[in-house]
């Protein structure tokens, strides 16, 4: 096992050496997120407090005048506009209008004779001003139905409460903790895997195809230490570049946080409690064999390539089938799965999707852990049968 440490001590005294893939690697990622999340916070907040504090544009068609005073006079909300020219869709489309309303011409003589009309209200509903303007307008007209009802009971002297039966008081059992702990469940696994695995890939092609294009395996392979302690040696360098990579990509995200909840007290409360050393402790053991099975495919695949652009092209494809399963288990239902707990790497996610969501299950996470343990010796022991081999290290 020393001769393993050697060469592992060895590709990281390399990688000290070049000062752009350390910023790259260790620094970027303290800078980029609190960046992207600082950004992406102030200008939501900018964009949602313009929203709301301008008026709604509206076109009204209203031959009765049935809402059209309920609209004109709210006018911090509200602004009537004329219609526009061309096709009223492409209008709204081209944000020349918020919302187009269409009331039926009778609706004033339907008030009169306690009949229902309608109103037709067209928007596009994926901007968010027009989705502020919609709100308004429901909100605006469920006050005034209140008062037309309560006025048509007081006419036929029945009491207000007639249009009222009853009232619906929901309690959320679900603390702010858990509802956080439920959306890291289903982001954190797909983040761990391709934070491994691309931190991994970097770092594992210019081990292994990059010795190859730099003409030191032959020197290497030239030494007295035995060939096993050379491979687990590179294999020890990639799986900690993937580990690291991961760890501090998640810790700046953790340390944006606040960017992102406004630096509410609350948010930063439930987040401490869901992220406790239990469940840091346990999602880091699980996520280590995982590592090793993802650095074991990388050595493989880069070891065997001729150059680095042959190995790129051997690995890459493995990001796709990361992506994949992580998309996959964030799905809805798939935790109700039973048979997916023994399918590996997506076992591990929903491991931990559940030890997030505080529905922790210790036969799964045995059985997930248990299998990425086999699953990740398994494949250290073939790698390292294959390499062993000239074939398989000077490829032609």
């Amino acid at each position: 096992m020393r001769g393993a440490l050697l060469i592992a001590k060895k590709e990281f005294l390399e990688l000290s050496k070049d000062r752009k893939t350390l910023f790259f690697a260790f620094v970027l990622p303290f800078l980029l997120y609190p960046a992207i999340f600082g950004m992406m916070a102030k200008m939501a907040k900018r964009d949602e407090a313009q929203n709301r504090s301008k008026a709604s544009r509206v076109y009204l068609v209203d031959p009765s005048s049935a809402i059209a005073g309920l609209l004109q006079a709210d006018s911090k909300r509200f602004e009537l506009v004329p219609k526009p020219e061309g096709d009223l869709r492409q209008a709204l489309r081209d944000q020349k209008l918020d919302l187009a309303v269409e009331v039926e011409p009778g609706a004033a003589a339907a008030l009169q004779g306690h009949a229902t009309f309608s109103i037709t209200a067209t928007t596009d509903e994926s901007e968010r001003s027009a989705e502020i303007a919609l709100k308004r307008l429901r909100e605006a007209l469920d006050g005034q139905q209140k008062a037309w009802i309560q006025e048509r009971l007081h006419a036929l002297g029945a009491s207000a409460q007639l249009a009222e039966p009853l009232k619906l008081e929901v309690k959320n059992a679900a603390d702010p903790a858990l509802e956080i702990g439920k959306v890291m469940g289903r982001i954190l696994p797909y983040l761990l895997m391709i934070m491994m695995y691309t931190g991994s890939m970097q770092h594992g092609i210019y081990a292994t195809a990059g010795e190859k294009e730099r003409h030191t395996l032959l020197s290497l392979m030239a030494t007295r230490l035995p060939r096993n302690q050379i491979i687990l040696g590179k294999l020890l360098y990639i799986f900690s570049m993937g580990v690291i990579a991961a760890l501090l990509n998640l810790l700046s995200m953790g340390l944006s946080i606040p960017f992102m909840s406004g630096g509410s007290t609350s948010s930063a409360q439930a987040l401490a409690a869901v992220a406790n050393p239990m469940t840091l402790g346990l999602t880091f053991m699980i996520m280590v064999p995982l590592g090793l099975f993802f650095s074991n495919f990388i050595l493989l695949m880069g070891i065997q390539a001729r150059n680095t652009i042959e190995a790129g092209s051997a690995i890459t494809p493995g990001i796709f089938l990361v992506v994949f399963l992580g998309i996959f288990t964030m799905a809805p239902g798939v935790d109700k799965m039973a048979f997916l707990a023994y399918v590996p790497v997506v076992n591990v996610c929903l491991a931990l999707r559940k030890l997030f969501s505080q529905q922790f299950n210790q036969m799964e996470y045995l059985v997930s852990f248990a299998m990425t343990v086999g699953l990740a010796g398994l494949m250290t022991w073939v790698s390292t049968r294959i390499l062993n081999r000239e074939k398989a290290l000077f490829k032609a």
